[in-house]
């Protein structure tokens, strides 16, 4: 097959060669059955051959190696780029981009709207915030926030324990009754409601002195309530069996400003060891109970 001569004005009883039919009026578009058929007819094609293969509905041109695909199948003759996105062309292969993939810079962050067709990202929270919606902001209309006071003044969890492991204290220097109860905040705004049933027994050697005890709250190592030196306080124990018991109530909002774990615990200690005092707590596996309220502030 001869190569393709271009274009030939012929003239007015001009004699036409072979050559000139093969290199003029051989250059259109040959159609085949299938390129099977294609390469069985034309087995030395030359550059800038063009063929159609109707199995396939395809178009082909040799390119002076091989038959190459020529991708005409449609009539897009460019791509221009939008709002956000960039990228485009008129010819070869176009590739474009949504610029949203580099306006999202970390995890979790939010894409919206600030107006006239645009956007931008807004940041993620902090844990606990919430998405709120303020006219104030601009341009995003939005805000992260942490939740107002968690509904004010709603219970937002209750923990309870019943304590029955005795303590005895008979030292002037505070110790722990085994009282005592944890709990998590969902809110570092929440207060914390401790209420304590103590069940005491107060014990003495001498049945005409005065006992005093002390109890405190304790949360992390910090007292937040104290009953002073008279928290618990007899005069003149009975004659026989010298020892008194009662249950004792003790009520307490706190603010810790914290969601980590806190834990709430009643200490005392006796006022004086003289006459042999000491303080009994859950006495005989007797209970106290201790009750944790989150509230919302």
């Amino acid at each position: 097959m001869a190569a393709g001569l271009g274009f030939k004005d012929f003239t007015t009883g001009e004699v036409l060669t072979a050559a000139d039919v093969d290199g003029y009026l051989m250059q259109g578009i040959w159609v085949f059955a299938s390129t099977a058929a294609r390469n069985a007819a034309v087995t030395s094609p030359s550059e800038g051959n063009f063929a159609f293969t109707k199995d396939t509905n395809s178009l082909w041109y040799y390119d002076g190696a091989a038959w190459v695909a020529s991708g005409a199948t449609g009539d897009i003759e460019g791509v221009t780029a939008g709002v956000g996105i960039s990228g485009g062309g008129t010819s070869g292969t176009v590739t474009i981009t949504n610029d949203m993939a580099t306006t999202i810079t970390a995890s979790g962050d939010i894409v919206l709207g600030t107006g006239s067709g645009t956007y931008d990202n807004l940041p993620i929270g902090s844990t606990g915030q919430v998405l709120t919606a303020d006219t104030t902001v601009s341009p995003y209309k939005v805000k992260w926030a942490t939740p107002s006071a968690g509904g004010g003044g709603k219970v937002l969890q209750v923990v309870s324990a019943v304590i029955t492991t005795t303590a005895n204290i008979t030292t002037t220097t505070l110790t722990d009754t085994n009282i005592a109860l944890a709990i998590t905040p969902t809110l570092n705004t929440s207060k914390v409601l401790v209420m304590i049933n103590a069940y005491a027994q107060q014990d003495c050697s001498s049945n005409d002195g005065e006992f005093t005890a002390q109890a405190i709250i304790d949360r992390g190592g910090t007292t937040i309530f104290d009953t002073l030196a008279e928290g618990f306080r007899v005069f003149g124990f009975p004659s026989s069996a010298p020892y008194y018991r009662m249950t004792t109530p003790l009520t307490f909002l706190d603010s810790p400003a914290t969601t980590s774990a806190t834990t709430y615990k009643l200490q005392a200690k006796v006022g004086s060891t003289t006459n042999g005092e000491a303080i009994r707590f859950q006495p005989s596996s007797t209970k106290s109970v201790i009750t944790l309220m989150e509230i919302g502030a």
